[in-house]
């Protein structure tokens, strides 16, 4: 993933904040410190979003950077691309997991493909933020776990952020990313909450490298990790199970 320098000019300050916090955060700093992160999509601008992770970016960086679109996955992320070859920085918001299946063949055949279609001439620093997952009561097309069909998508860098800190940090890597990023958000995660530091000190990064799962113990040959936002264990990207005989 090519990355800009993401600039660290904020006082650092640890302070008690929901993963819903962090995300609004990393869209305001980003928006802040670079005058070409668009973020668009439905609802995002004087609603802030069904989630409220947008709440308040319109009106402080006003309609033209902070867009509501029409209800057109396609076209949104179609948009976006375009606006993201000649210079700018969107950052799409598709309002549930299962709303982005219209948005699949702008994606898989456009968005995935285009720096490696120009030999690296034209970068595609787009990122494409998704609220997925159940464990929220939401009916069908709000509760869809669609991270497989991203993975294994040549071309996508996807992200999920495990921890409050994870989610600061990785949302502002992915939107310096020249790279096309899906930035997959677990709606069960939005409400939970921890101390988590933001500027110089944390230097808007996550607590851990990208690319490394965070995990809460060491894994042993008779364990089993299972992945997700609904498992025990804070979150903190899997859980692990002692397996017993026959692999029970």
């Amino acid at each position: 993933m090519t990355t800009a320098a993401i600039p660290t000019t904020r006082k650092a300050g640890r302070k008690p904040a929901s993963m819903a916090q962090a995300l609004t955060s990393a869209l305001r700093d980003a928006m802040t410190d670079d005058p070409t992160v668009h973020v668009m999509g439905e609802d995002v601008g004087s609603l802030g979003g069904v989630f409220r992770i947008t709440d308040g970016l319109a009106k402080e960086f006003g309609e033209a950077r902070c867009t509501d679109t029409p209800l057109a996955e396609a076209g949104i992320l179609g948009t976006a691309s375009g606006v993201s070859v000649y210079g700018l920085r969107p950052v799409v918001e598709m309002q549930f997991d299962a709303f982005a299946y219209p948005a699949f063949e702008q994606l898989i055949s456009h968005v995935s493909r285009m720096r490696n279609r120009t030999r690296g001439a034209m970068p595609m620093p787009l990122t494409i933020r998704v609220p997925y997952g159940g464990g929220i009561g939401g009916v069908e097309h709000h509760s869809d776990s669609s991270e497989a069909y991203y993975m294994a998508t040549p071309g996508l860098h996807v992200v999920t952020p495990a921890t409050v800190a994870d989610a600061y940090g990785l949302l502002r890597a992915s939107i310096a990313s020249d790279d096309p990023v899906v930035f997959l958000e677990p709606k069960r995660l939005y409400w939970s909450k921890a101390d988590w530091i933001t500027g110089a000190a944390g230097g808007g990064r996550s607590d851990r490298p990208r690319g490394r799962a965070a995990h809460g113990a060491q894994r042993q040959p008779d364990h089993l990790r299972a992945l997700g936002p609904g498992l025990p264990g804070g979150g903190r990207g899997g859980a692990l199970r002692r397996l017993g005989p026959g692999g029970r």
